[in-house]
C-alpha cells in the first residue's frame, strides 16, 4: 500500500471514530451539523481510498461515493457557521443542497462535468489520471466555491458581531483555508501521488473538533459510553492487523513453510488476541483519563448538592462553593462576588485571607451586562478583545486585571445575575477544559439555588431581629447583642448610652402618629451614622434608643452622644420637618466596668442616668456614678415632696400671671377647675386622676398669655385669621407645659379639650374614645362655663339653654356617656352653677 493508502486509511478510522463518538453526545444542532461534515468527509475519504484500492463494485462508484463527499462538505459547513453563530437559516438553506445535488446527479451518466479518472498501469503499480477536465469543470468547482464564500462570510460576520466566540470563529476559518489549500495543492508537481487534499481534511477536522470543544457543546459522559470505546477499540484492533498482515504472512512462511492450511487458524487467533488487547488497553486509558475525572467530578457535585441543599447560612454556602471549586477542576484561587443592592457586586469570599475584599462592581459595570448575557464558563481573555471591556474605565480594567483571574461564571436565578464568580487557571498552570467548564456550570446552577435560599432565609432573620420602622436592631436581639458583647470585651471597657426622646407623644399629639414615624427614622439615622461600624444601635423602646460601644472610655463616649443631641436638636431647621416643634433627647452614660460589673447592672445605670436627666429638666446627658447611688436613693422621697410643691406653686404662678393680663381667663380656669372635678368625682374616677383634671383645669388655657390683647378683648366676632390665632394657644399651653419638670401627665387633657366626639375640633381632629377620657371631661366642662358665663362679645344664656344645648351636642361635640351625668349633677345640685356677679341665676 503507498503513502496515498495508509494516509486515506487512517483518515477514514478517525473520522469513523469521530462518528461514533458524536453520535452518542448530546444532539443540538451544532452536533448534528458537525456529524454531516464527518459523514461528507469519511464518504469524501472512503472513496478515495476504496477507489485506489479496487475495490467492489468499481472504482467509478467509489469516485461518486468521494465526489459526493467532497460537495457535500461545503454545505455541512454552511449549516454549522449558522448554528454556532445562532443565526437562523435563509432560503439558501435549501437553494444549496438542490444546487449541488443536482450538479452531482447531472454528472453521474458520463461525466459530463467532472470526468472520473483513467487507470494507467505502470508496472506493479497504478496510476488515476484525470485526463478531461475542461472548462465544465470549473462550472462543478464553482458552485461549491459559492457556498464556500458564503460559509466564510457568515463566519467573519459572526466574529464581528460575537466577539466572545472569535477565537472558536478563527479555528473554523483556518480549517476552512487549510482544506481549500490541500485541494489547491493537489495541482502542484511536488504534491503528485501525495494525498495532501486528505491530510488538509484530516487537520481540518481536529479544528472542528477544537473549536467545538471550546464551546463546550458536548457532554464528556456520553463521549466515553462503553458502546464507542468497543467500536473504536475494534476498528483500531482492524486497522493495525491490516497493516501487521504482510510482515505476519512472511514471518509464517519463514517458520511454517508449506503449511498454508495452519495460517488461517493462526491469523484468527492472533487476530482475536489484538483485538482483545486493544479493546483493554482503549477502556484502560480512556476510563484513566476522561471517565475517571468525570466520575470524581460527578461525586464531587452530588455531595455539594446534598450539603449546599441542606444550609442556610450564606457564609457556608460561599465556602462550600469555593471548596467544590477547587475539590473538582483544581482551580488555584476562587474569588465570589455577590450583589448587594445599591453597591453592585461586592467581593463576599475568596479561598485566601489576605485577598483584597475591597474589591467590588457597579450594576452598570460592562463586564456586569457582559455577563447577563453569557449563560457558561468563559473565559477573561474573550471578554478583553470585546467592546464592551473597552468601554471599560481605566481604573475599573485595571481592578479587573489585578485580580489575576482567567475565568468567569454568573450566578444566575429568576431574579437575574445574583453574583459572578472568578477563577484562576487551574494547579501547576494547568488549563481548564471543556469537560472542566461543564462541572463549573453545574455548581453554578445549584450554588444560585442556594444563594436565594440563604438570601431569603437571612432576609426573614434579619426582619425579625430588627425594628421595621427604623431598621435598627429591635429590643430582644439587642439583649442577644449585649450578652455577646459583654462576654467578648471582660478584659476591657464598654460603655452603653441611653437616649429617650423627650416630649415625643406630644409630639404625636401635635403633629399625628405620622410626623412621629417621621422624626424617628431620622434619629435612627443619625445615630445610626454617627455610631458606625464601631458601635451596635436598636431601638430599646418607643422613643427610646440604645447604643453600645465596645472599647470605648467614658470621655469618647460623652463626646459621641453630645454630637448625637446636637444632629437630632438640628434636624428641624431644613426640609419638610422645618415648621414642626424641636425635639431633643436625654441621655444616661452606663461604663463597665467601673460602674456595672454584670449586664442588667449596665441596663438599669444607663436607664437611671436618663431618669435623673428627666428629673433633672431634659434635654441633658447624665453620667452614671455608682458612688452617687445610695446618695440618690436617699434624697429621692425628699425630691418628691419639694417638686410636688414647686409644681403648685408654678402653676398659681402662672394663672396669676394670666389674670394679670385677662381676668376672665383667670376666673374661667378657676370655674373649670371645679365643674371638671366636680363631673370626675361623679363618675367615681381616683384622687390621683381626679387631681390631674384640676392641674389640668388650671392650666388649659396657659397659652392665652401669647394671644394678642386686642383679639382676647374684642367685643365682636374674630375674623378667620384671628380665630386661627386664638386656636393656637393650645399648643402655646403645651410649650409652656413641657418645660414644667414630671407635668407630662396633664398634656393630654390640655392638648385635647378642644377636639370634638365627631371629630371635627382641633388641633388633631381626633374623634370618639380617641380623645383622652380626661380631655373629655375637660371639654365639657370648659364649653358649659364659657356658655353659663357673660363674655365681651357675648351674654350669659340662661341655663336651661345651656343644658339643652348640651343634650343637643352629645355625640357631636361632647361625649355622648358625660353628658348625662353632668346634667343629672347639676340638676340634683350635686354640681353648684357658678354666675357672674350680678347675673340672675334664672
Amino acid at each position: 500500500m503507498d503513502s496515498y493508502g495508509y494516509i486515506s486509511a487512517i483518515a477514514l478510522f478517525i473520522y469513523v471514530a469521530m462518528m461514533l463518538i458524536f453520535l452518542a453526545a448530546k444532539r443540538n444542532q451544532i452536533v448534528n451539523s458537525f456529524l454531516l461534515a464527518l459523514l461528507s468527509m469519511t464518504c469524501w475519504t472512503g472513496g478515495s481510498c476504496f477507489m485506489r484500492a479496487l475495490l467492489w463494485p468499481n472504482y467509478i462508484f467509489w469516485y461518486h461515493v468521494s465526489l459526493l463527499g467532497l460537495l457535500c462538505l461545503p454545505y455541512a459547513y454552511y449549516l454549522l457557521v449558522n448554528a454556532m453563530a445562532e443565526k437562523e437559516g435563509s432560503i439558501e438553506k435549501y437553494i444549496y443542497p438542490v444546487m449541488l445535488g443536482g450538479l452531482f446527479l447531472l454528472n453521474i451518466p458520463d461525466g459530463i462535468l467532472f470526468h472520473w479518472p483513467v487507470i494507467v498501469h505502470s508496472g506493479e503499480n497504478i496510476r488515476f489520471v484525470y485526463d478531461k477536465i475542461d472548462w465544465k469543470s470549473v462550472i462543478f468547482f464553482a458552485a461549491a466555491g459559492i457556498v464556500v464564500i458564503h460559509t466564510l462570510y457568515n463566519l467573519i460576520q459572526c466574529r464581528k458581531k460575537n466577539r466572545k466566540y472569535a477565537r472558536q470563529m478563527n479555528i473554523v476559518i483556518a480549517g476552512i483555508v487549510i482544506v481549500l489549500g490541500g485541494n489547491i495543492a493537489l495541482m502542484l508537481p511536488v504534491f503528485a501521488g501525495f494525498p495532501i487534499d486528505i491530510l488538509a481534511g484530516l487537520i481540518n477536522a481536529f479544528f472542528l473538533v477544537y473549536a467545538l470543544a471550546q464551546r463546550n457543546l458536548f457532554e464528556v459522559t456520553l463521549l466515553v459510553s462503553e458502546t464507542a470505546c468497543t467500536v473504536v477499540g475494534f476498528l483500531i484492533s482492524v486497522l493495525l492487523f491490516w497493516f501487521l498482515t504482510p510482515y505476519l504472512r512472511s514471518g509464517m512462511e519463514q517458520v511454517l513453510p508449506g503449511r498454508e492450511d495452519y495460517y488461517m487458524v493462526i491469523y484468527s487467533a492472533i487476530f482475536m488476541l489484538c483485538v482483545w488487547i486493544l479493546m483493554e488497553v482503549w477502556k484502560h486509558v480512556i476510563s484513566n483519563t476522561i471517565v475517571r475525572d468525570e466520575a470524581y467530578q460527578a461525586e464531587v457535585l452530588r455531595e455539594f448538592n446534598t450539603s449546599v441543599s441542606k444550609s442556610l447560612s450564606m457564609k457556608n454556602v460561599l465556602q462550600e462553593l469555593v471548596e467544590v471549586i477547587r475539590k473538582g477542576c483544581h482551580i488555584e484561587t476562587v474569588y465570589i462576588c455577590i450583589a448587594s443592592g445599591e453597591q453592585g457586586y461586592q467581593m463576599m469570599y475568596s479561598n485566601n485571607p489576605l485577598h483584597d475584599r475591597s474589591f467590588q462592581m457597579k450594576t452598570d459595570n460592562p463586564l456586569i451586562g457582559w455577563m447577563r448575557q453569557n449563560e457558561e464558563c468563559t473565559s477573561l481573555d474573550e471578554f478583553y478583545h470585546t467592546v464592551e471591556f473597552k468601554s471599560m474605565w481605566e481604573s475599573e480594567k485595571q481592578q479587573l486585571k489585578n485580580l489575576k483571574a482567567q475565568w468567569c461564571i454568573g450566578l444566575k436565578n429568576e431574579d437575574g445575575l445574583i453574583g459572578v464568580v472568578f477563577l484562576s487557571d487551574k494547579e501547576k498552570h494547568k488549563k481548564v477544559g471543556s469537560q472542566d467548564r461543564a462541572f463549573l456550570n453545574s455548581v453554578a446552577t445549584i450554588s444560585s439555588i442556594a444563594i436565594k435560599n440563604a438570601s431569603l432565609y437571612e432576609k426573614i432573620s434579619e426582619e425579625a431581629r430588627t425594628d421595621e420602622l427604623t431598621g435598627l436592631y429591635n429590643r430582644k436581639y439587642f439583649y442577644e447583642l449585649l450578652h455577646e458583647t459583654f462576654e467578648e470585651n471582660k478584659e476591657g471597657t464598654m460603655v452603653l448610652a441611653m437616649l429617650n426622646v423627650d416630649d415625643f407623644k406630644l409630639y404625636n399629639q401635635l403633629y399625628g402618629m405620622k410626623a412621629g414615624d417621621t422624626a424617628l427614622r431620622r434619629i435612627a439615622d443619625i445615630i445610626r451614622a454617627s455610631a458606625g461600624s464601631s458601635g451596635i444601635v436598636a431601638r430599646y423602646g418607643g422613643k427610646e434608643f440604645a447604643v453600645l460601644l465596645p472599647k470605648y472610655d467614658v470621655y469618647a463616649a460623652k463626646l459621641l452622644v453630645e454630637s448625637i443631641c446636637d444632629q437630632i436638636r438640628q434636624m428641624h431647621q431644613e426640609g419638610e420637618m422645618v415648621h414642626l416643634k424641636q425635639l431633643t433627647v436625654s441621655a444616661g452614660i452606663s461604663v463597665a466596668p467601673y460602674a456595672a460589673h454584670t449586664e442588667k447592672e449596665l441596663l438599669d445605670n444607663a436607664d437611671l442616668a436618663v431618669y435623673h436627666v428627666k428629673h433633672q429638666g431634659k434635654n441633658n446627658i447624665y453620667i452614671y456614678d455608682i458612688a452617687e447611688k445610695e446618695l440618690e436613693k436617699k434624697n429621692k422621697e425628699e425630691s418628691n415632696v419639694q417638686k410636688n410643691r414647686e409644681y403648685d406653686a408654678t402653676i398659681f404662678a402662672l394663672t396669676a400671671a394670666i389674670d394679670a393680663k385677662d381676668h376672665y381667663t383667670f376666673s374661667h380656669s378657676n370655674n373649670v377647675m371645679y365643674y371638671a372635678t366636680s363631673l370626675a368625682s361623679e363618675m367615681g374616677l381616683d384622687e390621683e386622676f381626679v387631681e390631674i383634671i384640676r392641674q389640668a383645669a388650671l392650666m388649659h388655657d396657659v397659652g392665652k398669655i401669647g394671644i394678642p390683647e386686642q383679639i382676647l378683648s374684642k367685643p365682636g366676632r374674630l375674623t378667620e385669621e384671628e380665630y386661627e390665632i386664638m386656636k393656637g394657644h393650645v399648643e402655646s399651653s403645651i410649650e409652656i407645659i413641657r418645660h414644667l419638670p414630671s407635668l407630662n401627665y396633664v398634656i393630654p387633657a390640655v392638648i385635647g379639650h378642644h377636639e370634638r366626639y365627631d371629630g371635627k375640633g382641633y388641633p388633631r381632629r381626633i374623634a370618639g374614645e380617641d380623645i383622652p377620657l380626661s380631655a373629655r371631661i375637660l371639654g365639657i366642662s370648659d364649653a358649659f362655663d364659657a356658655m353659663i358665663s357673660k363674655r365681651c362679645y357675648k351674654q350669659a344664656q340662661p341655663l336651661e339653654k345651656v343644658l339643652g344645648i348640651l343634650k343637643e351636642e352629645a355625640g357631636k361635640q361632647f361625649d355622648p356617656n358625660l353628658v348625662p351625668i353632668f346634667i343629672q349633677a347639676i340638676e340634683n345640685g350635686k354640681i353648684k352653677v357658678i354666675y357672674d356677679a350680678g347675673q340672675n341665676p334664672a
